[in-house]
């Protein structure tokens, strides 16, 4: 294994932009977001023209739930992309994922919905799912008096995201099978307690160690008992519900094999899928498109893969 010297690059712009720490734990949960959005800004400073970004909000189970859906400059009969952004359920929100999103637009085609639904610990599991949720509710009724064509609908995250995006498609097709027709996954936590990635990955030098990854699901998760609740350890869900996925996964990731995991399970149970592992990167590549040309080739993989399905 060799990181990508452009990653390498990107550590040294992070370690510049970022506050040092061992211990997230230790800090107020207002610092760490400041820090992780102070550090965000940078990688969306550079943002590619949409035709139109509209911020709205849907009524949700505990609040008016932000809504920001990009329309890319060629915007005539779409498809649409439900997107949840990462961040460990704790950190994140709309203008972190900005520049992915519009990507994510511009290479398919497709409107994309990006929804900044709650954080932990303020709002445990399942608020972020239930609105997740509930969005996907409002999408069905009100989609298409906002030009959206919900009969070719994706959904997608990264990391945290994408464990979202897994558990949500699961729930919902056990009401309406088929509505989801793609899912669009980021270098997910599907439901891996030990893996051989997490053993040679998981520590400070691949930035995501073990005490990082318990801080995150602890925050999410409170009680013990929901970590085997199939809406988290998604593995334990409904594969055989699931669409065509495109599973994107970092080489030098501790969630690696979580990724593949999620493919060899959804091959099992005939599930269309493909799985695509980047080398020399790190979790979170994505993000680092300004710098990093293995982010942008994600992206649009996962762009054509998205636009072949829903064509």
């Amino acid at each position: 294994m060799q990181l990508d010297p452009q990653m390498i690059n990107v550590i040294e712009k992070r370690a510049a932009l970022a506050i040092e720490t061992d211990d997230l734990a230790a800090l107020p949960i207002e610092e760490i977001r400041k820090a992780y959005n102070t550090e965000r800004a940078f990688w969306n400073e550079i943002k590619p023209r949409m035709h139109e970004v509209l911020n709205t909000t849907v009524a949700g189970p505990v609040r008016d739930i932000p809504v920001r859906i990009y329309r890319p400059l060629d915007s005539d009969d779409r498809p649409t992309l439900l997107y949840l952004h990462g961040g460990g359920w704790v950190v994140g929100n709309l203008d972190t994922h900005d520049r992915v999103m519009r990507l994510l637009a511009e290479f398919s085609g497709a409107c994309v919905v990006g929804v900044d639904y709650v954080l932990s610990p303020e709002y445990q599991f399942p608020v972020a799912i239930n609105e997740a949720q509930a969005v996907l509710d409002w999408l069905k009724i009100q989609g298409p008096d906002h030009g959206l064509d919900i009969s070719r609908l994706a959904i997608g995250g990264d990391s945290a995201g994408a464990n979202m995006s897994v558990a949500v498609t699961q729930l919902c097709h056990q009401q309406s099978p088929g509505l989801i027709q793609c899912l669009l996954l980021y270098y997910g936590a599907y439901g891996l307690t030990n893996s051989v990635s997490w053993e040679q990955y998981g520590n400070a030098e691949f930035e995501f160690t073990r005490e990082e990854k318990e801080f995150y699901v602890a925050s999410y998760l409170g009680e013990a008992q929901n970590r085997n609740d199939p809406r988290f350890k998604v593995l334990d869900g409904g594969i055989s519900l699931l669409p065509s996925a495109f599973i994107a996964a970092a080489e030098c990731d501790p969630l690696q094999d979580d990724s593949t995991a999620l493919y060899e399970a959804m091959q099992k149970a005939g599930r269309p899928a493909t799985l695509k592992i980047y080398p020399g990167v790190l979790h979170s590549f994505i993000h680092y498109s300004r710098m990093l040309d293995k982010a942008t080739e994600a992206l649009r993989d996962g762009a054509i893969a998205l636009k072949e399905t829903l064509s």
